[in-house]
């Protein structure tokens, strides 16, 4: 797919109108594209951070067996099949992200065969029809593996009638029953099971651990805080996008600045997906386990556990509808980015965008800084304690160091 034509596909997307993956003039490889497409995709079907996630990690591995089948990358994730003769792997690849993608989001099957046939132009490096045979399988394959792996139906979680102190209750906002209560018994795609990693319980309401966590977070998250810096409000706006749109526009952006392979793409892309995934997968299993209370809760209620109304305390950024401990986001993004350090070192210039309305581009020099700005964002924004961030990043870790001792690798 020329450049153009690939911007013009995608703009609109309330992503981005185009990352700056893009804006460079290098060649546009086919997995990186069908990156970009596929988070679209999930954003027009309206998918949560935890579908959204799901189905990344689907197209990913699609992608992955079906390179590896005709490359001999490594080790399959699933499908592995032998190929005799030559095929192409670039038609490999894109069949198997459009055929996941149509077989996910079937409305959508016009805008991605469109895709699809321009992806298919021009392309040089084997027998076309071969490739796409192989794509077809894979993505084939991985939906059939995955058909029944306990992601529908989605169900909330009204709360209890009379929730005590330190006890989750919904919380003013878009949702008002809390999110994907059976989210923690979704089958991991690597992970033993979604408590794997599961944290030690958060610390105990009036201890000093508590007390110093929650005294910061209504220092800095407060809508009209004095203490929190320009910055720092910047931070909180910027990162409370979905957090598997920093990871994958993260992986983009590295691929086309490294120039990687294709066959590198797919494994890492592989990667990265399957542990943003896994990652969320075991911080449901924490949530709704420990049915621990948001500072908004904590910030606004009685004695006795009780709200009469939220009106003392007002974070800067909407709380989302879930139990607080741990931190989605801090497990997502650093789970996903853990995977890029082991490919591209800690190093790197970035300029990233959010789909947050009139927030400028964020530039980082290291991952690491965006690992620390992403979930120090949850304090700045009102929605989380410290203590459920690092908690999280210690799962993204470990849920990354799995996901590579474990998953598909180079022979």
């Amino acid at each position: 797919m020329n450049k153009a034509l690939l911007i013009t596909t995608l703009i609109g997307t309330g992503i981005l109108s185009i990352d700056s993956t893009f804006a460079q003039q290098k060649p546009i490889d086919p997995i990186v594209q069908w990156n970009l497409i596929t988070v679209k995709a999930t954003k027009i079907a309206k998918q949560n951070s935890n579908l959204g996630s799901r189905t990344e990690a689907i197209e990913a591995i699609a992608v992955y067996d079906a390179v590896n089948s005709i490359k001999h990358i490594g080790t399959p994730y699933h499908y592995n099949k032998s190929v005799s003769g030559s095929a192409s792997a670039t038609a490999a690849a894109v069949q198997a992200a459009h055929d996941v993608l149509t077989g996910l989001f079937p409305a959508q099957k016009p805008s991605l065969d469109s895709a699809l046939a321009n992806s298919l132009q021009g392309i040089t490096d084997g027998p076309v029809d071969k490739g796409q045979a192989i794509g077809a399988a894979s993505a084939a394959d991985i939906l059939a593996l995955r058909a029944n792996d306990g992601s529908s139906p989605l169900t909330t979680y009204a709360g209890i009638e009379k929730p005590g102190v330190g006890a989750y209750r919904p919380t003013p906002g878009k949702f008002a029953p809390g999110i994907d209560v059976e989210w923690g018994n979704v089958k991991p795609f690597l992970l033993k099971d979604s408590k794997q990693f599961l944290p030690a319980p958060p610390p105990a309401i009036g201890s000093d651990d508590y007390k110093k966590a929650l005294t910061e977070v209504n220092e800095l998250g407060e809508i009209k805080s004095t203490k929190r810096t320009e910055d720092q409000t910047h931070i909180a706006q910027f990162y409370k996008q979905d957090a598997e749109l920093t990871v994958n526009e993260g992986a983009r952006l590295l691929a086309v600045a490294h120039g990687t392979s294709l066959e590198d793409n797919a494994l890492i892309f592989a990667l990265v997906d399957i542990a943003e995934a896994d990652a969320r997968i075991e911080v449901w299993g924490g949530k709704y386990k420990y049915l621990a209370w948001r500072p908004v809760t904590a910030l606004n209620a009685e004695e006795d556990g009780s709200v009469k109304a939220y009106t003392k305390w007002t974070p800067l950024i909407t709380t989302p509808a879930h139990p607080s401990f741990p931190s989605g986001h801090s497990a997502t993004v650093t789970a996903g980015y853990e995977i890029l350090k082991k490919f591209y070192g800690d190093k790197n210039h970035l300029e990233l965008h959010t789909t947050t309305d009139g927030e400028p581009v964020r530039v980082v020099e290291s991952l690491s800084q965006v690992e620390f700005e992403n979930g120090y964002s949850r304090v700045y924004g009102g929605i989380h304690y410290n203590f459920e961030n690092s908690s999280a990043q210690d799962i993204g870790r470990k849920v990354a160091g799995w996901v590579l001792a474990k998953g598909p690798r180079k022979k």
